[in-house]
């Protein structure tokens, strides 16, 4: 989505910044009122904060991993579970079991 256009407007709580979109899409950052809030640093203190919400909450996240790691990762998940990834073999002995009580 590439920003349009960018609208900063103040309420009684602080101030709401909108960037715009194509079309009608618009992202709202409502900045609650602070001492060092003003109109002219809303703009840089609404991207910031949409940049941290946009960052891995963890870090170990899948995004900063090398390719091979995550590949033994998943090599050995896949061995740790192994018996359960199995599909359930079901068959049938055609041979009758010899009853071992039998001529007793």
């Amino acid at each position: 989505m590439a920003l349009s256009d960018i609208i900063v407007y103040q309420t009684d709580e602080g101030f709401v910044v909108e960037f715009g979109g194509e079309g009608e899409d618009r992202i709202a950052v409502m900045l609650r009122k602070a001492a060092d809030l003003t109109q002219d640093n809303a703009i840089a203190k609404a991207r910031a904060l949409l940049a941290t919400a946009l960052e891995p909450v963890h870090g170990d996240s899948a995004r900063n991993k090398d390719a091979a790691l995550l590949e033994e990762e998943l090599d050995e998940g896949l061995e740790d579970s192994f018996p359960a990834s199995d599909p359930v073999s079901v068959t049938v002995s055609s041979i009758p079991m010899r009853d071992p009580n039998a001529g007793h």
